[in-house]
This record gives C-alpha cells, structure tokens and sequence, in this order.
C-alpha cells in the first residue's frame, strides 16, 4: 500500500463512486459539487491535506481530507472532513499518515462533525461528542 497527498484535481475525482456510495447511505447531506469547488480551492494550501492510499494496481484502497487549525486559544486541532476506508489496516495506515502530517504543527485534538451514526462513529473511531452545533436556514 502506498499513500500519497494529493494536488492534482484530476487524482480527486477517481474518489468520486467512493463519495456518491457515502451520500447514498445518508452519511453526507452535502452536494459533490461544492466538495469538488473546496477541495479544489484548497489542493496547494499546506493546512489543508488530501490523502490516498492505493494498492499495488494503483487502485483506491480509501482516503481521508483533513485541515488544520492553529485558531488561538482554541487549541491546534486537525479537522477530519472525511476518512474513507473498507479495511481496519487502510484506515489505520490512513490515521498515521496524518498523525505525521500534523507532527509539525503540534496539534493535540482531532475533530470530525458527524451528521448522523454518533454512536457507531465513538464506537468505532474513539471520537467523543464534546459539544451540540446548532444551525438554522436565514
């Protein structure tokens, strides 16, 4: 398995069965378009990461999209927007490779906003709900 960080646009959309299966089974309300419009914005920024891992046919095996915030006073944190993997090794090769990434950056907290699947998502990941975000349409 290798993993690389991903700058180019064209590397991305080979994600996209990946992401319409995820929006499928109601795990992201959000519009492909405008995940395409942010990851595209933000491929060359260096708090920003987007990961593959590939198999030795350079299949996808699963990828993650994280961003980092250095927010004073908030703490340094890493923010999970998506990890995708089928298998426990793939998401664990996954994990690492980001724990690195963030190495530099002294980040202690990771965070991930969960739609729905909370109990499965702490069960699974370790992620422990900390707070209630809250929104309404203006």
């Amino acid at each position: 398995m290798e993993i690389k960080r991903i700058t180019d646009i064209q590397e991305v959309l080979r994600c996209l069965p990946f992401e319409r299966e995820i929006r499928k089974k109601g795990r992201d309300t959000s519009r492909e378009s405008q995940l395409l419009l942010f990851v595209q914005s933000q491929l060359e920024n260096p708090y920003f990461g987007f990961f593959i891992a590939y198999d030795e046919d350079n299949e996808i095996l699963g990828y993650t999209v994280a961003f980092i915030s250095l927010v004073k006073g908030l703490g340094n944190r890493i923010h999970l927007s998506r990890l995708y993997a089928k298998k426990k090794e793939v998401f664990e090769a996954l994990t690492n490779t980001l724990r690195e990434w963030i190495k530099p950056y002294n980040v202690k907290i990771a965070q991930i906003t969960a739609v729905g699947h909370i109990k499965a998502i702490q069960r699974r990941y370790k992620f422990t709900p900390v707070s209630v975000c809250m929104e309404r349409r203006i």
